[in-house]
Order: structure tokens, then C-alpha cells, then sequence
């Protein structure tokens, strides 16, 4: 995965819209009085840049001699100078000088966000991760301090505390899951995951993104590291079938030609594909307490069962019930149940997932 992560970030970066920009920067347009030829023109480059027409937004503002700022927008136009600059070294530059200019500012939280963002591009990751503390999990709930939680956590990841972003995005689910941010979220955490040694984590969050977002950006990524995440908890059959999706899903993406690097061929059509959202699970327990449920799914962990969870009825009395794996055939499900009743003396059923 090493290897892959400039691509990651490229993908999960282009995840974080700008279209908030326009909201950002209305208040140009909207202020009272008399309008210049200096304002229109600032309002326009604020409307460009909120529809992502950077260069016309560029010119638009290079056209407005400093002198010449309309009074009472001097924020704005700082801003957009700061957003539009072209080079690196003098966009970081220019969003810090706004910032202390303008600490109160309406444009402070989207160009905190976009100075976070420069300097993990430049791999200053520590320095990303500082200037993006502002934003808190528990708290968020614009579009701006939900992409900064998820660039705070990448850049956590990026400094090498695979562990801690872990624990950060884990406080951060609140704020991001069921939002325009939620893929990007859940294929962060499989990262961060996977790199925190925790393969299992890393294939729940993964099979929550490919469930909720199965024509989503991340289609291919997040198969491929699912596929790995199989591989390292012991699933070798199950990781080479979700391999195999992605070379017929994803025929020319970067993840097939890594599966068919690692010798991986596509099977015939009456293989059964790994079950992403359907196929089998093993239950090994239904309690009418939670607290039981929960006992047992915590001793099938320690005894090294993957993908173990607590699932609740909708039925009255509320029954719960404690299910582990996700096979493609009833045949592979009854191995773990057998498994199961040799090793622990459970009895089980087999379920539709």
C-alpha cells in the first residue's frame, strides 16, 4: 500500500469539493451601496471561483489594482489572491499572511482548510495536522470542517500514527457518516487501518463504502485494499475473488494491473464473486440482552474470528444476534461453524448476510 498512497491522497484531495466556495464568497455580490467596476469584477472572480473556473477567477482579480479594492471587501480580495495563487510557495504564503490579517474573518475556516491541504501536498505533514486542529470531531457539521476532518486524519496517517488516526477518525464517524464526505471518510479509515495492523477494521470500513457507494470514486481502490485486508487475515481464497472484480470491474485501472502483476487471472463467469453485500454469515448466538451479545462476539474476537458482529432485530422483545464472517456459498460458512463447534463447542446456524 506504500506505493499506492500518493494515488490515495490525489483521490481523496480531488473528494474534497470546492463547490462550499460559492457560499463562501457570496457576501461580495451582496453588499450594499453602490457598485464599481472594481466590485462587479470581484464578484464575478467570487463566482467563478465558486463554480471552479479558476482561471477566469484569476483574471478577474489581477484586474483589481490593489489600490483600487472596493472598501469593505478587502477580506474578500485577499482571500481569492490567496486561493487563485498559482505557485506553491506563494499560495502558503499568501492564505498565512490572510489569516493574520483577518483572524476573524468569513473565509477563515475554508482558508485554514486550503493551507492544511498545501502543506500536506509539500509533505509537511506534522504542520498540515497542526493547522488543521482548529477542527474538532463532535462539532463539525459544514462542508468545510467535514473535509478538514478528513484531511486532519490523513495527515496524521502521513506522519506514520497509523494507530492515533485510527482513533481519530473513530471520534470523527459522527460528523462524517451519512454525509457527501462518508466515502472519502470510510476509505480513509481502511487505510488507517490497514496500516495500524487491524485488517478486519479495515474490511468493514471498506464494505461499508463499497455498500453505500458502489458507483463511487473509490470503486477500484477500495476493492483492491479490500482484497488485501482478506489476504491478511488468513482469507486467501476470498482476497484472489475480490482481485478478480477488480479486473473485470476496473479493467483498466492501476489496482487490475497490480492484480495481474501478482499472477491473479480472471476466473469463469460461474465462479462466485465475493459477497460485498450479500452471501452467507455464521450465527452463533441470539440473546434478548445486548450485554450477552456483546460478551460473546468479544470471546469469538479473541479467538481469532473475523468480521464478528452484533446485529439487532427489529422484532418485540429486540432479539440480538451475534454473527461472524462473510462467505459466497453456504458450504464455505458451515467450515467456520464446524470449526467453531470442534474448537468451542458452539452450535450455529447458517444466514443469509
Amino acid at each position: 500500500m506504500r506505493r499506492a498512497l500518493p494515488i490515495v491522497v490525489a483521490l481523496i484531495l480531488a473528494a474534497l469539493s470546492i463547490a462550499g466556495a460559492r457560499a463562501q464568497t457570496r457576501s461580495i455580490a451582496e453588499k450594499g451601496g453602490r457598485v464599481s467596476a472594481e466590485a462587479r469584477r470581484l464578484a464575478e472572480a467570487s463566482e467563478a471561483f465558486g463554480d471552479g473556473r479558476g482561471e477566469e477567477a484569476r483574471a478577474l482579480v489581477a484586474s483589481i489594482p490593489a489600490a483600487r479594492v472596493p472598501k469593505g471587501s478587502e477580506d474578500d480580495y485577499a482571500f481569492l489572491k490567496a486561493m487563485l495563487a498559482d505557485d506553491g510557495a506563494v499560495h502558503v504564503g499568501a492564505l498565512e499572511e490572510y489569516l493574520k490579517a483577518y483572524p476573524r474573518g468569513p473565509h477563515r475556516r475554508q482558508a485554514t482548510l486550503a493551507l492544511g491541504r498545501a502543506r500536506y501536498v509539500r509533505g509537511e505533514y506534522s504542520e498540515a495536522e497542526n493547522v488543521l486542529s482548529i477542527f474538532s470531531p463532535g462539532v463539525e457539521k459544514d462542508y468545510i470542517g467535514r473535509q478538514a476532518l478528513v484531511q486532519r486524519g490523513l495527515a496524521q496517517l502521513a506522519r506514520g500514527d497509523a494507530v492515533g488516526a485510527l482513533a481519530f477518525f473513530r471520534s470523527a464517524q459522527v460528523d462524517l457518516a451519512g454525509t457527501p464526505q462518508e466515502e472519502a471518510f470510510y476509505f480513509a479509515v481502511s487505510q488507517a487501518a490497514i496500516r495500524a495492523s487491524k485488517p478486519a477494521e479495515a474490511i468493514e470500513a471498506l464494505r461499508r463504502l463499497l455498500e453505500r457507494h458502489a458507483k463511487g470514486e473509490y470503486g477500484p481502490q477500495a476493492l483492491y485494499a479490500m482484497a488485501l485486508s482478506l489476504e491478511a487475515v488468513g482469507r486467501p481464497g476470498d482476497a484472489a475473488g475480490v482481485f478478480r472484480q477488480v479486473m473485470v470491474r476496473y479493467p483498466n485501472s492501476y489496482e487490475a494491473t497490480r492484480a495481474r502483476d501478482r499472477g491473479i487471472r480472471v476466473a469463469s463467469s460461474s465462479t462466485p464473486a465475493f459477497p460485498l453485500g450479500g452471501g452467507f454469515v455464521v450465527q452463533v448466538g441470539a440473546f434478548s440482552r445486548r450485554e450477552l451479545a456483546e460478551a460473546l462476539a468479544r470471546d469469538l474476537k479473541l479467538a481469532g474470528v473475523d468480521d464478528v458482529s452484533v446485529k439487532q432485530g427489529t422484532e418485540t422483545p429486540t432479539i440480538y444476534r451475534v454473527r461472524a464472517g462473510a462467505f459466497s456459498t453456504r458450504d464455505e460458512a458451515r467450515a467456520l461453524g464446524e470449526r467453531l463447534r470442534r474448537e468451542r463447542g458452539f452450535s450455529y446456524t447458517i444466514a443469509p448476510r
